[in-house]
């Protein structure tokens, strides 16, 4: 594969459901790109996203190239028994995480590693999983929602609650449930979260964005082997270019591969 393109054939994916355990029947869904005889990439996406959003969706398609299975993960979606994200909180994701990285375990997975995009990331270091390496790709953290120092914008934002939803009126706007906004009023900082993780641990930081110095505090508190780059040109969803993505694509796959 060339770095200046993104190539890749057509692949058997499979939907997959995985049992939630203490819940009422609830199930998780992943969509599997490749076979689960060879590492395996548990993608986690962000808040407010899903798994066929367009990092997951051309991560997965780069990881297979490179020799990897992936797991997108949809932490609520339009399946019966599946979670609504107005139920969820990070916790939520927390625990759902760790019910598929055992799933993976209990198949006999060689190696599993994570990848997480912004609160994904949060979500996969809050974690109690034992994973063979991990990749935050512009991680969430706790002071974005107490420190208006670090995202200015939050001052003045267009917000509206309606019912157990708060909505975000700027720009393209989004939707958080109260649930999670409230969980967020109490995180403070996060960077312990990074501590004794026992596995190799690379953030990767949008230098246009906000969080560059969050990602750094992650890292000073992670043990090694760890890392931190900054793709300097890179907004939080890293949708700048197709070299930004196919940067960010290639950092992951090689700290795997390493």
């Amino acid at each position: 594969m060339a770095m200046d393109e993104l190539c890749y054939q057509a692949a058997p994916e499979k939907m997959v459901f995985i049992d939630l355990p203490n819940t009422d029947g609830l199930k998780i869904k992943g969509i599997l790109r490749g076979s689960l005889n060879r590492a395996t990439v548990v993608m986690v996406h962000g808040l407010p996203g899903e798994g066929n959003e367009l990092l997951q969706f051309l991560g997965a398609r780069y990881l297979y190239e490179r020799g990897f299975t992936s797991l997108r993960l949809f932490l609520y979606a339009f399946e019966p028994n599946t979670r609504n994200l107005v139920d969820c909180t990070l916790q939520t994701h927390t625990d759902d995480f760790d019910v598929v990285v055992q799933y993976l375990r209990n198949k006999q997975v060689p190696k599993v590693y994570a990848e997480g995009h912004s609160y994904g990331g949060a979500t996969i270091l809050k974690a109690q999983s034992k994973l063979d390496g991990a990749v935050l790709w512009d991680p969430s953290h706790g002071l974005v929602f107490r420190d208006a120092k670090i995202i200015k914008h939050y001052e003045n934002a267009a917000v509206k609650e309606v019912g157990d939803l708060k909505l975000y009126l700027d720009g393209y706007g989004y939707i958080e449930p109260t649930t999670i906004t409230k969980e967020q009023d109490n995180m403070g900082d996060t960077s312990s979260w990074a501590a004794h993780k026992n596995y190799p641990l690379k953030v990767i930081s949008a230098g246009k964005g906000a969080m560059v110095e969050l990602g750094k505090r992650y890292i000073d508190a992670a043990d090694e082997p760890k890392e931190q780059s900054v793709i300097s040109e890179a907004h939080h969803q890293f949708e700048d270019s197709d070299e930004i993505m196919l940067d960010l694509f290639k950092q992951t796959a090689d700290w795997f591969e390493s």
